[in-house]
């Protein structure tokens, strides 16, 4: 997989391409947007590597590069757990991780990156580009899929995190 980033008068522009079960797929647009997407299917023996390789060419030309993974913004989805966890709670965990993926994946603004549960807590740990943009994209995912009751949102600065949903957070946030 290739990610790629330009800004542009609109914002950030996204062009990423990845290959799954014989066919390389090319998906571009602005982030926090859908975007549109491209399908090559595969002749017997070619490469995906060399496809995406020289698929990527042109973007590169136009000014298009990754964005170091440490320019990444880390947000976390918490949900607080009266037990350790349970095998519902890890369905569900599985679930906020899925819905993320998709999201983020489509709107061009990064990946989950996997989560935890147990001592009270499920956590989703997301990397995105552009947290102000996430935000929203994430908070619609989590209402559509009818995760966001009870979810706390936050994003990690440092050693620390701020919570930026729900805007009326009271209360100490920890992954720990």
């Amino acid at each position: 997989m290739i990610k790629l980033y330009k800004k542009c008068s609109k914002g950030l522009e996204y062009w990423e391409a990845w290959e799954n079960k014989g066919v390389v797929t090319l998906h571009w647009g602005i982030v926090g947007e859908n975007g549109d997407s491209l399908t090559i299917k595969l002749e017997k023996g070619q490469s995906a590597e060399k496809v995406i390789f020289s698929e990527a060419g042109p973007a590169k030309k136009q000014g298009y590069a990754p964005i170091d993974d440490d320019d990444h913004s880390q947000i976390v989805i918490q949900y607080r757990l009266k037990t350790w966890g349970t095998k519902k709670d890890l369905d569900t965990r599985y679930k906020v991780e899925g819905v993320m993926n998709e999201s983020l994946g489509w709107t061009g603004l990064g990946h989950c990156d996997g989560g935890d549960i147990g001592s009270g807590t499920i956590n989703a740990f997301c990397f995105v580009v552009d947290v102000k943009i996430a935000k929203d994209v994430v908070v619609t995912a989590l209402k559509k899929a009818g995760l966001l009751k009870d979810a706390i949102i936050a994003v990690q600065n440092d050693d620390d995190y701020k919570v930026i949903w729900p805007s009326d957070f009271d209360g100490e946030f920890s992954v720990i």
